[in-house]
């Protein structure tokens, strides 16, 4: 849907990549929750497929960059696999995606690692409410 506000001329291309990133450090952050709710296989099934489609790159220092042009395709085809398997109710279909590509890899396990190493926080709790503001 933000790349139809980008053909709109809503947003920039800038926009759009920023939402791309945006997007995969999301996805980043609940595989460090775990694999084991349906929000990590989901999120596991997108990296592979990001992964396998070249949507994105990690670099020798483990820093990972986004491809605009192969993420655009990579939403796309999986959007229509997903689809696909779902109006069809082909069960065997999404039991096989999700056991093909609910998997953390060994790279991914140790950029996970270093996150926690880093002392890198998983969620951000905000204190707020009246007793914090003195209300």
């Amino acid at each position: 849907m933000i790349r139809q506000l980008l053909d709109k001329g809503v947003i920039t291309d800038e926009i759009l990549a920023n939402y791309y990133t945006t997007f995969m450090a999301g996805i980043f952050r609940s595989i460090r929750f775990g694999v084991n709710s349906a929000h990590g296989k989901a999120n596991m099934v997108r990296f592979n497929y990001f992964q396998e489609n070249g949507a994105f790159t990690r670099n020798e220092q483990g820093l990972y960059s986004i491809n605009i042009d192969k993420m655009t395709a990579a939403i796309d085809s999986l959007s229509k696999l997903i689809l696909t398997l779902q109006g069809n109710g082909d069960y065997q279909g999404v039991d096989s995606l999700v056991k093909e590509s609910d998997v953390i890899g060994e790279t991914l396990a140790a950029d996970l690692a270093r996150l926690e190493a880093a002392s890198m926080p998983v969620d951000i709790v905000f204190k707020q409410g009246k007793k914090v503001l003195g209300l």
